[in-house]
């Protein structure tokens, strides 16, 4: 299990009214990888963090981490 706010992420999704491949395409990730972060499995790369981050225009990517 990841400590990764995926609530965070649905809730951004839900805001802009974004599917997630949309998502996906915009952060220019994979939709496994995707998936990966969203189902708390650690076997992807921290970049794909980094890309969602940015694209959620978050000032640092710890921001995608649970309290």
């Amino acid at each position: 299990m990841n400590n990764i706010n995926t609530k965070k992420i649905l809730d951004f999704i839900k805001k802009n009214n974004l599917s997630k491949s949309a998502f996906c395409k915009n952060c220019k990730i994979n939709l496994g990888i995707y998936y990966k972060i969203m189902n708390g499995q650690a076997n992807f790369r921290i970049n794909a963090l980094f890309k969602i981050a940015k694209y959620m225009q978050l000032n640092h990517v710890v921001e995608l981490f649970r309290d």
